[in-house]
């Protein structure tokens, strides 16, 4: 009997375990057929920003599918004092367009709650 309790203890344990929820994730974050895609995780200032930063960064993507010139440089300062990490983050775009307008509309929206990923796909309007 004695020898037995070990392996029960285990099997129990086990069985008690945290489960994972498997998201599915939208077949046009691989996909997205026409338009673009863009994503943002977490972010300092909330949902809001999250969202702009996301859409932002998808609105690129089609600018440059469309042949506007976009340059984009991004400066992340990290510094960490007494345990605390303070991160800046600033970025500035330049866009060269030439006589070419880009309107875009959101198409939808998916938040990947284990990795608080926000991701955006936006396609093109006339």
């Amino acid at each position: 009997m004695y020898k037995i309790l070990p392996f029960l203890l285990i099997f129990f344990t086990s069985a008690c375990g945290s489960k994972t929820v498997k998201q599915d994730i939208p077949a046009w974050i691989n996909n997205p057929e026409q338009g673009a895609v863009g994503s943002s995780t977490t972010h300092v200032r909330g949902r809001h920003y999250q969202e702009d930063l996301a859409i932002s960064r998808a609105r690129e993507k089609l600018a440059a599918q469309l042949g506007v010139e976009i340059s984009s440089v991004q400066t992340i300062n990290e510094r960490v004092i007494n345990d605390k990490a303070y991160v800046t983050s600033d970025k500035q775009i330049s866009q060269s367009i030439k006589n070419q307008e880009v309107k875009a509309q959101v198409r939808a929206t998916w938040h990947d709650t284990q990795r608080d990923e926000l991701w955006v796909w936006i396609y093109p309007i006339n």
